[in-house]
């Protein structure tokens, strides 16, 4: 049975607010069912039921906002491309590689809502993906934001780009999260929409190619440094 946004919606009433189709800021040609501005995420999580993952995937994240803007103005890095979106929450990324001609879109989120959420956004933007809750067994290219603040995770992300590349990761620098020194492609000015994050953010761009086992990226030696709470 197809999703619709009444079944998302149905478990968001401690949130303070409903889902309606919004445009984020920085990808204005993407509409994506998310809550409204009114949203106290805070009071919301507070009232979750015990093992109820929070409705990440009804906020367009910043840092999923700077790397789907990225691509669409960059088609040629996905274009004809297997891509996998590690993380998908709303779908932000994963429509945006869609939209910019990859081949095919594999979008991994553990919470089943954000699975239905990111097959609904990308109906309604008249593109196609598959959505996954394990990594595929292979990708021409990983696309993974806001993945750095959970060590395992983000340990097995270098990991990965280390085995197999290549990697574009969107970093938001959270506060606590480690500064890796990994060489930079682009930074971008982002907000969280709607805004219940950090008003405002520098999302960096990091792109990783598959090394050698004795290699290392340029800039990597520089770190690793935790940011100061």
């Amino acid at each position: 049975m197809a999703t619709t946004p009444a079944d998302l919606a149905s478990h968001l009433g401690a949130f303070g607010a409903g889902l309606a189709l919004r445009r984020p800021p920085l990808c204005p040609e993407i509409e994506l069912w998310l809550l409204g501005d009114d949203v106290d995420l805070e009071a919301g999580c507070d009232e979750l039921a015990d093992g109820d993952a929070p409705p990440f995937w009804a906020f367009c994240w910043g840092s999923g906002q700077a790397m789907a803007r990225f691509l669409l103005d960059h088609p040629e890095r996905v274009r004809g491309l297997h891509v996998f979106d590690l993380g998908t929450g709303s779908g932000i990324v994963a429509i945006a590689a869609a939209r910019a001609g990859a081949a095919e879109v594999v979008a991994l989120d553990l919470d089943p809502r954000s699975r239905r959420a990111a097959t609904l956004n990308a109906e309604h933007n008249g593109v196609t993906l598959r959505t996954t809750v394990s990594a595929p067994g292979s990708w021409d290219l990983m696309l993974a934001a806001d993945v750095l603040y959970e060590t395992g995770l983000r340990e097995w992300v270098l990991g990965e780009a280390r085995r197999r590349g290549p990697i574009l990761l969107a970093d938001p620098q959270r506060t606590g999260t480690p500064r890796l020194g990994l060489p930079e492609l682009m930074r971008i000015e982002a907000s969280t929409f709607p805004d219940v994050d950090s008003p405002q953010s520098t999302v960096v761009l990091h792109e990783l190619t598959r090394l050698d086992a004795d290699q290392a990226w340029p800039g990597e030696a520089s770190v690793i440094a935790t940011a100061p709470g």
